[in-house]
Protein backbone atom coordinates (compact mmCIF):
# COMPACT_ATOMS: atom_id res chain seq x y z
CA UNK A 1 0.00 0.00 0.00
CA UNK A 2 1.45 3.54 -0.73
CA UNK A 3 1.93 5.99 1.75
CA UNK A 4 -0.36 8.37 0.59
CA UNK A 5 -3.25 5.55 0.55
CA UNK A 6 -1.95 4.44 4.82
CA UNK A 7 -2.55 8.32 5.51
CA UNK A 8 -6.22 8.75 3.65
CA UNK A 9 -7.12 5.25 5.68
CA UNK A 10 -5.48 6.38 8.93
CA UNK A 11 -7.61 9.56 8.47
CA UNK A 12 -10.93 7.70 7.47
CA UNK A 13 -9.96 5.08 10.82
CA UNK A 14 -10.11 8.22 12.94
CA UNK A 15 -12.87 9.92 11.74
CA UNK A 16 -15.43 7.41 11.98
CA UNK A 17 -14.25 6.59 15.50
CA UNK A 18 -15.68 9.39 16.70
CA UNK A 19 -18.05 9.69 18.87
CA UNK A 20 -18.97 12.33 21.37
CA UNK A 21 -20.29 10.79 25.15
CA UNK A 22 -24.32 10.62 24.62
CA UNK A 23 -25.33 11.40 28.39
CA UNK A 24 -28.97 11.55 29.20
CA UNK A 25 -30.09 15.08 29.78
CA UNK A 26 -32.82 15.04 32.34
CA UNK A 27 -36.17 17.31 33.60
CA UNK A 28 -35.28 19.63 35.82
CA UNK A 29 -38.11 18.05 38.13
CA UNK A 30 -35.97 14.65 38.11
CA UNK A 31 -32.38 16.28 39.42
CA UNK A 32 -33.12 15.91 42.85
CA UNK A 33 -34.54 12.23 42.82
CA UNK A 34 -31.61 11.07 40.78
CA UNK A 35 -29.80 12.62 43.26
CA UNK A 36 -31.34 11.63 45.97
CA UNK A 37 -31.35 8.09 44.78
CA UNK A 38 -27.42 7.60 43.83
CA UNK A 39 -28.20 8.11 40.41
CA UNK A 40 -26.21 9.87 38.00
CA UNK A 41 -25.56 10.68 34.02
CA UNK A 42 -23.58 8.19 32.09
CA UNK A 43 -22.80 7.01 28.86
CA UNK A 44 -22.29 3.76 28.38
CA UNK A 45 -20.41 3.69 25.35
CA UNK A 46 -17.94 6.09 26.91
CA UNK A 47 -14.86 4.05 27.67
CA UNK A 48 -14.24 3.51 23.81
CA UNK A 49 -14.57 7.09 22.72
CA UNK A 50 -11.19 8.81 21.54
CA UNK A 51 -10.33 12.09 20.78
CA UNK A 52 -9.08 13.03 17.36
CA UNK A 53 -5.76 14.06 16.69
CA UNK A 54 -6.54 15.80 12.90
CA UNK A 55 -5.02 19.14 12.80
CA UNK A 56 -6.96 22.35 11.08
CA UNK A 57 -9.11 22.88 14.20
CA UNK A 58 -10.05 26.06 15.92
CA UNK A 59 -8.27 25.53 19.37
CA UNK A 60 -6.51 23.19 21.72
CA UNK A 61 -6.67 21.21 24.64
CA UNK A 62 -4.00 22.39 27.77
CA UNK A 63 -1.79 19.59 26.14
CA UNK A 64 -1.69 20.71 22.87
CA UNK A 65 -4.41 18.38 21.36
CA UNK A 66 -7.43 19.83 19.13
CA UNK A 67 -10.67 19.75 21.28
CA UNK A 68 -12.86 19.35 17.93
CA UNK A 69 -11.94 17.65 14.89
CA UNK A 70 -11.60 19.42 11.02
CA UNK A 71 -14.72 16.72 10.17
CA UNK A 72 -16.79 17.65 12.91
CA UNK A 73 -16.28 21.35 12.25
CA UNK A 74 -17.65 20.63 8.51
CA UNK A 75 -20.70 19.54 10.65
CA UNK A 76 -21.10 21.78 12.81
CA UNK A 77 -20.51 24.36 9.90
CA UNK A 78 -23.93 22.20 8.03
CA UNK A 79 -25.63 22.80 11.71
CA UNK A 80 -25.18 26.20 12.11
CA UNK A 81 -28.54 27.80 9.76
CA UNK A 82 -30.40 25.07 12.31
CA UNK A 83 -29.13 26.57 15.61
CA UNK A 84 -28.82 30.19 14.92
CA UNK A 85 -32.52 29.84 13.64
CA UNK A 86 -33.48 28.24 16.91
CA UNK A 87 -31.20 30.71 19.23
CA UNK A 88 -31.97 33.81 17.65
CA UNK A 89 -35.57 34.77 19.23
CA UNK A 90 -33.75 33.98 22.47
CA UNK A 91 -30.34 35.92 22.31
CA UNK A 92 -28.14 33.41 23.54
CA UNK A 93 -25.10 31.96 21.73
CA UNK A 94 -25.82 29.34 19.30
CA UNK A 95 -22.67 27.50 19.80
CA UNK A 96 -24.79 26.07 23.07
CA UNK A 97 -27.02 24.31 20.54
CA UNK A 98 -23.81 22.99 18.78
CA UNK A 99 -21.99 22.07 21.91
CA UNK A 100 -25.46 20.34 23.38
CA UNK A 101 -25.67 18.45 19.69
CA UNK A 102 -22.41 17.45 20.13
CA UNK A 103 -22.04 15.76 23.29
CA UNK A 104 -25.82 13.87 23.18
CA UNK A 105 -25.99 12.65 19.78
CA UNK A 106 -22.34 13.49 17.72
CA UNK A 107 -23.80 15.62 15.42
CA UNK A 108 -26.39 13.60 13.72
CA UNK A 109 -29.82 13.87 12.69
CA UNK A 110 -30.83 11.06 14.50
CA UNK A 111 -33.36 9.67 17.08
CA UNK A 112 -31.92 7.36 19.16
CA UNK A 113 -33.92 3.77 20.37
CA UNK A 114 -34.41 5.84 23.83
CA UNK A 115 -36.90 7.60 22.87
CA UNK A 116 -35.14 10.71 24.26
CA UNK A 117 -34.98 12.60 20.31
CA UNK A 118 -31.77 14.15 18.77
CA UNK A 119 -31.03 16.43 22.09
CA UNK A 120 -32.10 13.36 24.66
CA UNK A 121 -34.76 15.53 25.83
CA UNK A 122 -37.05 12.41 27.18
CA UNK A 123 -40.72 12.66 26.51
CA UNK A 124 -40.04 16.64 24.55
CA UNK A 125 -39.18 14.79 20.98
CA UNK A 126 -41.99 13.43 18.73
CA UNK A 127 -44.21 11.82 21.44
CA UNK A 128 -41.49 8.78 23.04
CA UNK A 129 -42.10 9.29 26.58
CA UNK A 130 -39.66 6.02 27.04
CA UNK A 131 -37.88 3.29 25.33
CA UNK A 132 -40.31 0.84 25.41
CA UNK A 133 -43.12 3.20 23.61
CA UNK A 134 -40.72 5.31 21.27
CA UNK A 135 -40.43 3.41 18.05
CA UNK A 136 -40.04 6.53 15.46
CA UNK A 137 -35.57 6.25 15.85
CA UNK A 138 -33.70 6.58 12.90
CA UNK A 139 -32.48 9.64 11.10
CA UNK A 140 -34.61 12.83 10.74
CA UNK A 141 -35.94 15.18 8.15
CA UNK A 142 -34.37 18.70 8.31
CA UNK A 143 -37.81 19.99 9.45
CA UNK A 144 -37.59 17.69 12.34
CA UNK A 145 -34.38 18.80 13.41
CA UNK A 146 -34.96 22.15 13.93
CA UNK A 147 -38.40 21.15 15.63
CA UNK A 148 -36.24 19.36 18.14
CA UNK A 149 -33.64 22.14 18.10
CA UNK A 150 -36.16 24.93 18.58
CA UNK A 151 -37.51 22.93 21.77
CA UNK A 152 -33.78 22.36 23.15
CA UNK A 153 -33.84 26.25 23.07
CA UNK A 154 -36.72 27.20 24.02
CA UNK A 155 -36.15 25.17 27.30
CA UNK A 156 -32.36 26.21 27.30
CA UNK A 157 -33.97 29.56 27.98
CA UNK A 158 -36.66 28.92 30.28
CA UNK A 159 -35.37 25.96 32.76
CA UNK A 160 -32.04 25.26 32.07
CA UNK A 161 -31.12 28.93 31.65
CA UNK A 162 -33.52 30.25 33.97
CA UNK A 163 -31.91 33.09 36.23
CA UNK A 164 -28.65 32.96 34.62
CA UNK A 165 -26.29 35.50 32.84
CA UNK A 166 -25.56 33.52 29.41
CA UNK A 167 -23.29 36.29 28.69
CA UNK A 168 -20.49 35.12 31.48
CA UNK A 169 -18.53 32.15 31.38
CA UNK A 170 -20.50 30.86 34.68
CA UNK A 171 -23.52 31.02 33.35
CA UNK A 172 -22.68 28.95 30.53
CA UNK A 173 -20.69 26.06 33.06
CA UNK A 174 -23.95 26.08 35.17
CA UNK A 175 -26.33 26.05 32.17
CA UNK A 176 -24.67 23.41 30.98
CA UNK A 177 -24.34 21.15 34.54
CA UNK A 178 -27.91 21.40 34.92
CA UNK A 179 -28.56 20.02 31.61
CA UNK A 180 -26.23 17.03 32.45
CA UNK A 181 -27.78 16.78 36.05
CA UNK A 182 -25.96 18.75 39.14
CA UNK A 183 -25.42 15.38 40.87
CA UNK A 184 -23.62 15.44 44.05
CA UNK A 185 -20.55 13.16 43.06
CA UNK A 186 -19.37 16.01 40.78
CA UNK A 187 -19.78 18.49 43.17
CA UNK A 188 -18.11 16.65 45.71
CA UNK A 189 -15.85 15.49 43.12
CA UNK A 190 -14.61 19.46 42.58
CA UNK A 191 -14.65 20.00 46.42
CA UNK A 192 -11.54 17.21 46.43
CA UNK A 193 -9.66 19.00 44.04
CA UNK A 194 -9.56 22.44 45.94
CA UNK A 195 -13.01 24.33 44.37
CA UNK A 196 -15.58 26.78 46.59
CA UNK A 197 -19.01 25.59 46.77
CA UNK A 198 -19.61 28.53 44.00
CA UNK A 199 -17.18 26.81 41.31
CA UNK A 200 -18.36 23.05 42.54
CA UNK A 201 -22.06 24.14 42.01
CA UNK A 202 -20.99 25.04 38.76
CA UNK A 203 -19.77 22.30 37.29
CA UNK A 204 -15.87 22.42 38.04
CA UNK A 205 -15.80 18.94 38.95
CA UNK A 206 -18.32 17.27 35.57
CA UNK A 207 -16.35 15.64 33.53
CA UNK A 208 -19.78 16.44 31.26
CA UNK A 209 -19.13 20.05 31.50
CA UNK A 210 -14.70 20.30 32.24
CA UNK A 211 -13.10 17.31 31.17
CA UNK A 212 -9.88 17.50 29.63
CA UNK A 213 -9.60 21.60 31.15
CA UNK A 214 -6.17 20.75 32.88
CA UNK A 215 -4.19 18.18 34.03
CA UNK A 216 -5.90 17.96 37.27
CA UNK A 217 -9.00 17.05 35.18
CA UNK A 218 -7.44 14.75 32.93
CA UNK A 219 -7.54 11.12 34.19
CA UNK A 220 -4.28 10.33 32.62
CA UNK A 221 -2.51 12.51 34.45
CA UNK A 222 -5.02 12.61 37.68
CA UNK A 223 -6.28 8.85 38.49
CA UNK A 224 -8.71 10.23 40.66
CA UNK A 225 -10.61 12.45 37.89
CA UNK A 226 -13.70 10.13 37.55
CA UNK A 227 -16.64 10.16 35.71
CA UNK A 228 -19.90 7.68 36.56
CA UNK A 229 -20.64 5.71 33.03
CA UNK A 230 -23.44 3.72 34.00
CA UNK A 231 -27.05 3.98 35.70
CA UNK A 232 -26.17 3.22 39.51
CA UNK A 233 -22.72 2.50 38.41
CA UNK A 234 -19.55 3.13 40.43
CA UNK A 235 -16.97 5.96 39.82
CA UNK A 236 -14.42 4.73 36.92
CA UNK A 237 -11.94 6.95 35.31
CA UNK A 238 -13.28 9.14 33.18
CA UNK A 239 -13.10 9.42 29.58
CA UNK A 240 -11.13 11.13 27.02
CA UNK A 241 -13.66 13.49 25.56
CA UNK A 242 -13.54 16.98 25.87
CA UNK A 243 -15.58 18.80 28.17
CA UNK A 244 -18.84 20.63 27.09
CA UNK A 245 -17.89 24.09 27.99
CA UNK A 246 -14.19 23.71 26.13
CA UNK A 247 -16.59 22.32 22.97
CA UNK A 248 -19.22 25.89 23.63
CA UNK A 249 -15.40 27.87 24.39
CA UNK A 250 -13.66 26.53 20.73
CA UNK A 251 -16.60 27.54 18.48
CA UNK A 252 -16.05 30.71 19.52
CA UNK A 253 -18.97 30.83 22.23
CA UNK A 254 -17.24 31.70 25.35
CA UNK A 255 -15.54 35.25 26.36
CA UNK A 256 -12.15 33.25 27.85
CA UNK A 257 -11.17 31.37 24.26
CA UNK A 258 -11.46 33.25 21.46
CA UNK A 259 -12.39 31.68 17.97
CA UNK A 260 -9.58 32.20 15.06
CA UNK A 261 -12.67 32.31 12.70
CA UNK A 262 -15.30 33.94 14.17
CA UNK A 263 -18.67 32.54 15.74
CA UNK A 264 -21.62 34.15 16.61
CA UNK A 265 -22.69 37.73 17.81
CA UNK A 266 -20.23 37.89 20.60
CA UNK A 267 -17.49 37.52 17.50
CA UNK A 268 -19.28 40.19 15.74
CA UNK A 269 -19.41 42.50 18.77
CA UNK A 270 -15.65 42.13 20.06
CA UNK A 271 -14.51 42.14 16.56
CA UNK A 272 -15.98 45.50 16.51
CA UNK A 273 -14.44 46.59 19.48
CA UNK A 274 -11.14 45.28 18.02
CA UNK A 275 -10.94 47.64 14.60
CA UNK A 276 -12.85 50.57 16.10
CA UNK A 277 -10.86 53.46 17.76
CA UNK A 278 -11.20 54.09 21.51
CA UNK A 279 -12.58 57.54 21.10
CA UNK A 280 -13.17 60.28 18.68
CA UNK A 281 -10.94 63.08 17.20
CA UNK A 282 -8.85 60.88 14.82
CA UNK A 283 -9.98 61.41 11.02
CA UNK A 284 -9.23 59.30 8.07
CA UNK A 285 -6.21 57.24 9.09
CA UNK A 286 -7.59 53.99 9.82
CA UNK A 287 -5.50 51.69 13.19
CA UNK A 288 -3.03 49.36 11.95
CA UNK A 289 -6.10 46.55 13.09
CA UNK A 290 -8.11 48.40 10.82
CA UNK A 291 -6.27 48.51 7.65
CA UNK A 292 -5.02 45.02 7.95
CA UNK A 293 -8.73 43.92 7.98
CA UNK A 294 -9.76 46.35 5.16
CA UNK A 295 -6.78 44.86 3.23
CA UNK A 296 -7.88 41.11 3.98
CA UNK A 297 -11.41 41.68 3.14
CA UNK A 298 -10.77 43.14 -0.09
CA UNK A 299 -12.88 46.31 1.11
CA UNK A 300 -9.52 48.31 0.16
CA UNK A 301 -10.50 47.68 -3.49
CA UNK A 302 -14.13 48.01 -3.20
CA UNK A 303 -16.08 51.74 -3.28
CA UNK A 304 -14.58 54.96 -3.47
CA UNK A 305 -11.85 56.39 -2.06
CA UNK A 306 -13.47 57.33 1.70
CA UNK A 307 -14.67 53.23 1.50
CA UNK A 308 -11.09 52.12 0.57
CA UNK A 309 -9.79 53.76 3.35
CA UNK A 310 -12.45 52.58 5.90
CA UNK A 311 -14.14 56.42 6.67
CA UNK A 312 -17.41 54.95 5.47
CA UNK A 313 -20.14 53.52 7.68
CA UNK A 314 -20.69 50.65 5.25
CA UNK A 315 -17.12 49.76 4.62
CA UNK A 316 -16.63 49.76 8.33
CA UNK A 317 -19.43 47.25 9.30
CA UNK A 318 -18.62 44.95 6.08
CA UNK A 319 -15.31 45.01 7.39
CA UNK A 320 -16.39 43.47 11.05
CA UNK A 321 -18.44 41.24 9.57
CA UNK A 322 -16.48 39.50 6.88
CA UNK A 323 -13.18 39.99 8.98
CA UNK A 324 -14.69 38.16 12.06
CA UNK A 325 -15.09 35.36 9.65
CA UNK A 326 -19.29 35.36 10.46
CA UNK A 327 -20.62 36.16 7.08
CA UNK A 328 -17.33 36.48 4.60
CA UNK A 329 -19.45 37.82 1.86
CA UNK A 330 -21.04 40.64 3.46
CA UNK A 331 -22.31 43.22 0.69
CA UNK A 332 -20.33 46.63 0.08
CA UNK A 333 -21.05 49.14 -0.52
CA UNK A 334 -24.24 51.57 -0.36
CA UNK A 335 -26.51 52.03 2.62
CA UNK A 336 -29.50 54.06 0.60
CA UNK A 337 -32.80 51.56 0.09
CA UNK A 338 -31.28 50.57 -2.55
CA UNK A 339 -27.96 50.43 -2.04
CA UNK A 340 -25.93 47.24 -1.67
CA UNK A 341 -25.22 46.52 1.68
CA UNK A 342 -28.57 47.93 2.80
CA UNK A 343 -30.64 45.47 0.37
CA UNK A 344 -28.16 42.24 1.90
CA UNK A 345 -29.17 43.21 5.51
CA UNK A 346 -32.68 43.23 4.68
CA UNK A 347 -33.45 40.93 1.93
CA UNK A 348 -30.46 38.05 2.18
CA UNK A 349 -32.58 36.02 4.70
CA UNK A 350 -29.38 36.06 7.31
CA UNK A 351 -31.13 38.50 9.54
CA UNK A 352 -33.79 39.30 11.46
CA UNK A 353 -35.27 42.75 12.64
CA UNK A 354 -35.53 43.19 16.34
CA UNK A 355 -36.68 46.04 18.60
CA UNK A 356 -34.35 48.75 18.68
CA UNK A 357 -33.93 49.61 22.02
CA UNK A 358 -30.88 49.28 24.84
CA UNK A 359 -32.78 46.60 26.78
CA UNK A 360 -33.59 44.74 23.65
CA UNK A 361 -30.11 44.40 21.65
CA UNK A 362 -27.94 42.18 21.93
CA UNK A 363 -23.76 42.86 21.13
CA UNK A 364 -23.23 42.58 17.56
CA UNK A 365 -26.75 43.86 16.18
CA UNK A 366 -26.92 45.92 13.18
CA UNK A 367 -28.61 49.39 13.02
CA UNK A 368 -29.82 50.83 9.90
CA UNK A 369 -31.75 53.63 8.02
CA UNK A 370 -31.61 54.92 4.62
CA UNK A 371 -28.37 56.54 5.03
CA UNK A 372 -26.07 54.93 7.85
CA UNK A 373 -25.21 51.73 9.35
CA UNK A 374 -23.83 50.91 12.63
CA UNK A 375 -23.53 48.17 14.96
CA UNK A 376 -24.58 48.13 18.77
CA UNK A 377 -21.65 46.45 20.91
CA UNK A 378 -20.84 45.86 24.64
CA UNK A 379 -17.88 47.01 26.42
CA UNK A 380 -16.66 45.80 29.70
CA UNK A 381 -21.02 45.55 30.05
CA UNK A 382 -21.73 48.84 28.38
CA UNK A 383 -23.86 49.72 25.64
CA UNK A 384 -21.81 51.93 22.65
CA UNK A 385 -21.71 52.04 19.60
CA UNK A 386 -18.91 51.42 16.60
CA UNK A 387 -19.50 52.90 13.22
CA UNK A 388 -17.89 54.86 10.72
CA UNK A 389 -18.67 58.32 8.81
CA UNK A 390 -17.93 58.52 4.91
CA UNK A 391 -15.10 60.96 4.12
CA UNK A 392 -15.08 61.66 8.14
CA UNK A 393 -13.64 59.33 10.13
CA UNK A 394 -12.99 55.36 10.60
CA UNK A 395 -14.39 53.21 12.61
CA UNK A 396 -14.61 54.42 16.56
CA UNK A 397 -16.80 53.83 19.35
CA UNK A 398 -19.59 56.20 20.66
CA UNK A 399 -21.83 56.29 23.46
CA UNK A 400 -25.47 54.92 22.70
CA UNK A 401 -27.36 57.12 21.75
CA UNK A 402 -31.19 56.49 20.69
CA UNK A 403 -32.31 56.47 17.28
CA UNK A 404 -35.46 54.00 17.49
CA UNK A 405 -37.90 56.69 15.28
CA UNK A 406 -35.65 56.45 12.17
CA UNK A 407 -33.30 53.10 12.43
CA UNK A 408 -34.61 49.57 12.46
CA UNK A 409 -32.26 46.85 14.40
CA UNK A 410 -31.13 43.89 12.30
CA UNK A 411 -29.01 40.19 13.96
CA UNK A 412 -27.42 38.09 12.39
CA UNK A 413 -28.57 34.56 12.38
CA UNK A 414 -27.03 32.75 9.33
CA UNK A 415 -28.76 31.92 5.85
CA UNK A 416 -31.80 30.79 6.39
CA UNK A 417 -32.79 30.59 2.50
CA UNK A 418 -31.76 26.67 2.83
Amino acid sequence: MSKLKKIILLLVTVTITLQPTRVFALKESDWDIFDINGIYYFDKDAANCVTSNLSGTLSKLYDGNEIISQSDLAKISANRPFYEKAAAPYGFPWQLLATIHYRETSLRHYNPPNGQGVYQLYSYTNGGTNSKAFTNFGEVSDVEFQRQTDILAQMLHSLYGAGLNLKTDDGIKTLLFRYNGTARAYIAQARTLGYNEQEAARGEGSPYVMNLADAKRDSRKNTNWLQIKTDHGKPSTANLIPGAFLIFSTLGGSSGISSCSGGGNLSINQTALNLAWPSTGHGVTPTDNYRNALIQTGINRLGDRWSMMGASCDAFVAAVLRFSGIDKNFACCGVSNAGATSTYVRNSGKFIEVENRQGSLKPGDIRLSSGHIEIYVEQNGVGKIASASHGSRTGELLPFYDNSSTFKAYRFIGNTNI
